[in-house]
């Protein structure tokens, strides 16, 4: 019987979607939007979320390019909407930003965490500011923000899960000392070209973090430089060179 209403739910829900175009309100008692909820509905720009809603899942406007904004009712007792963008109630959680947001995005310094999958397709974004604080980029969460060629690793960042930037156009990467491990192709198809270390000691990689690694330049201190280069995963870098090298950016 579970099943039965849970499909019955579902079905209901699709078929709201399939009806609704711009402006989409989600009917008050609905509590969660599953995931891809509104997967390629093109024809949505701007989604307000009831008081009743008290789960969101992944992937919940994927490929909504024309959504630019999206509204939590103030009454909404976990979440919150700033700027168009969902927030835990507290503001320490970033939930679901819109496809359709365009240049720089600067992440409130309150916020710690950031949901998986939340800037997922974001295309027009060209630039991410995090704040201090944030210790994880989560699983695919800028996966596919094919516009994206700059994101600074703040300081404290431990690790990065797995697709993180799959898709982006970033070239250069600063990692931060604070660095531990990064997850499964965090980086694949990427146009990265040069990696910057600040610590001589390799921190633990996945499995093809990193694509084209062949043509990506490594740069680590100098004093590190053989312990890279004999690490059987940071070692594939085609060219690993002391960050004293021209090539190398200001690090933070």
């Amino acid at each position: 019987m579970r099943l039965v209403l849970l499909a019955l739910a579902m079905m209901s829900f699709v078929g709201m979607k399939a009806q609704n175009e711009g402006d989409v309100v989600i009917p008050a008692g609905q509590t969660t939007i599953p995931d891809s909820a509104y997967y390629k509905n093109v024809e949505m720009t701007s989604l307000t979320i009831p008081a009743s809603v008290e789960t969101i899942g992944n992937n919940v406007v994927d490929h909504c390019f024309r959504l630019v904004y999206i509204t939590v009712d103030a009454d909404n007792p976990n979440f919150k909407s700033i700027g168009g963008v969902v927030y835990s109630k507290d503001g320490k959680k970033l939930i679901l930003c819109p496809p359709g947001k365009t240049g720089e995005f600067t992440i409130p310094a309150h916020a710690t965490t950031i949901a998986p999958y939340a800037f997922r397709t974001c295309k027009k974004l060209t630039s991410i500011v995090l704040p201090a604080g944030i210790e994880e980029i989560p699983e695919g969460a800028f996966m596919g923000c094919w516009g994206l060629e700059k994101v600074n690793l703040p300081q404290g960042l431990k690790r990065i899960g797995k697709h993180a930037f799959d898709g982006t156009i970033i070239q250069k990467m600063n990692m931060p000392t604070t660095m531990e491990y990064i997850d499964d192709e965090a980086f694949i198809n990427t146009s990265l070209v040069e990696v910057n270390l600040r610590v001589t000691t390799p921190f633990e990689l996945g499995e093809n973090v990193f694509s084209e690694i062949h043509v990506t330049r490594l740069n680590v201190p100098a004093a590190g430089l053989q312990n890279f280069k004999k690490h059987p995963k940071w070692g594939k870098f085609g060219r690993i060179t002391p960050t004293h090298s021209y090539w190398t950016v200001n690090l933070p």
